[in-house]
């Protein structure tokens, strides 16, 4: 008798909870369609007020247009309401944004006491529709205190909110902030917002050169990654951090991918040595360095990439495969004694990756 009552407890649990899923997804459905009803509808308010308002924003409608946005669906209303209007008219759009720039200063100070994923939204408001150069310190500040302080998404936004200011001084500042944060942002993420700065880039791109021994390893990376991308950096400096053993393995790979897009003839050599190194557990530095020497096309070269072919690890025998396509290797002049030899595996690896590029070997 006790295990049927079990049973029964075990269903009616079971029953009620289907019952709370169902109700909470209704909940969740019907408040998504009033806050896009309520979006929608403060957008065409909003729409109305900027059309009369456009050329000499007056102070009524900045207080009406800084209460609205105070709340989320007013932010989502106003960033509807301009992508609109700044398609119709970027001009138009520009001067009104200029006109009502110290709102935003209003309400850095409002939404620093708010919840990180208003200050988020906030922060990607600022990113759009920010126009004001420079910047004000009271925007700047209430960026940085969100990269400091806030979640992975809070700082993302700030961050990327920061790079469309157009200041490199505020950039570096951003970038040593998210570095010395307790918490990871990964160097990937800071890579490509640099590379979505707004203003001179080369500018950026050689004060950060100059801040590489203050960055930690993870920052480092991402900052010579930008370094391989603008072709910008003092080539001596990222050499002997590459070929420093004391080096972070990550910061070493970068310094390698950046001499593959940055050649530069001292740097051969150094790669070669990399490639031909026998402790396996550094196959990625290996693999690297083996893609890296496609940049460096001497007799050299394509016939250490030859021996490469042979070798235990298999990205190690793809990178050379694929730098001596790259190269322009033919496997019935260049390569016949390799398809002739008696390694299965090198024979194997060309035959593969010429068939990727659509060759027949």
């Amino acid at each position: 008798m006790q295990i049927e009552w079990l049973i029964f407890f075990y269903i009616g649990v079971s029953v009620a909870m289907a019952f709370f899923d169902l109700g909470f997804a209704a909940f969740e459905h019907t408040r998504d369609n009033n806050f896009k009803k309520k979006t929608q509808r403060m957008a065409l308010a909003l729409s109305e007020e900027i059309v009369l308002n456009a050329d000499f924003p007056t102070e009524r409608h900045k207080r009406k247009l800084e209460k609205s946005m105070r709340r989320l669906p007013g932010l989502e209303s106003f960033d509807l309401t301009l992508g609109h209007m700044s398609a119709l008219n970027d001009e138009h759009a520009t001067a009104y944004l200029l006109g009502i720039s110290d709102i935003f200063d209003r309400l850095a100070r409002y939404y620093q006491q708010k919840k990180p994923l208003n200050q988020a939204y906030y922060a990607y408001i600022v990113k759009r529709w920010y126009r004001t150069r420079p910047a004000s310190q009271t925007i700047v500040s209430a960026l940085i205190h969100f990269a400091e302080e806030g979640s992975i998404f809070l700082r993302q936004n700030a961050f990327e909110a920061l790079a469309q200011l157009e200041d490199v001084e505020v950039m570096i500042r951003a970038i040593k902030v998210l570095d010395g944060a307790d918490d990871f942002h990964h160097p990937k993420l800071i890579t490509e917002t640099i590379l979505c700065f707004s203003g001179d880039k080369d500018m950026l791109a050689d004060a950060l050169a100059c801040e590489l021994d203050r960055l930690s390893p993870a920052a480092q990376g991402a900052v010579i990654n930008f370094l391989r991308m603008r072709h910008r950096g003092d080539k001596q400096r990222i050499l002997a951090m590459m070929e420093d053993e004391r080096t972070n393995h990550e910061v070493r790979i970068a310094c390698m991918r950046y001499f593959m897009t940055n050649p530069w003839d001292a740097v051969a050599a150094p790669l070669r040595a990399f490639a031909v190194q026998e402790n396996a557990g550094e196959w990625e530095c290996i693999s690297v360095a083996t893609a890296s020497l496609v940049s460096y096309p001497d007799d050299e070269t394509k016939a250490l990439l030859k021996r490469l072919l042979s070798s235990p690890l298999w990205y190690v025998r793809f990178n050379a495969a694929k730098s001596l396509y790259d190269m322009g290797a033919v496997p019935e002049a260049e390569l016949a004694d390799v398809m002739e030899g008696d390694d299965r595996y090198a024979r194997e690896m060309i035959a593969y990756r010429w068939e990727l590029e659509g060759m027949n070997p």
